[in-house]
């Protein structure tokens, strides 16, 4: 899982989605608090699409870490923007991300 989540964080340091999509299994779901409703793979791929697309064209930064997760036990990504901090968790299922779920805790 580690190559998996540090794709992901060079995703998000360089707006390069592909990084991301190349590891979705087709049963993908996301999750977020800024989001009403979960997104399957598809969905998914067109929001983060877009939302790095956003992001480069404003000029915005996000810090990007790897930390550890005292919740499941393993890591997951801490994303700053603007002092505003959340957390990006990635579940993995045979090599290939199942769940994604970003909030501030």
């Amino acid at each position: 899982m580690n190559s998996i989540l540090l794709d992901f964080c060079k995703a998000w340091q360089t707006f390069d989605a592909d990084l991301i999509i190349k590891h979705l299994d087709d049963s993908f779901v996301y999750d977020s608090q800024w989001v009403f409703s979960s997104l399957n793979r598809n969905q998914y791929i067109d929001y983060i699409r877009g939302k790095f697309q956003t992001l480069r064209s404003k000029n915005i930064s996000i810090e990007v870490s790897v930390v550890d997760d005292p919740y499941a036990g393993n890591s997951m990504l801490r994303l700053i923007q603007n002092g505003d901090i959340c957390f990006y968790r990635i579940k993995v299922h045979d090599n290939k991300v199942i769940k994604g779920d970003l909030c501030m805790f």
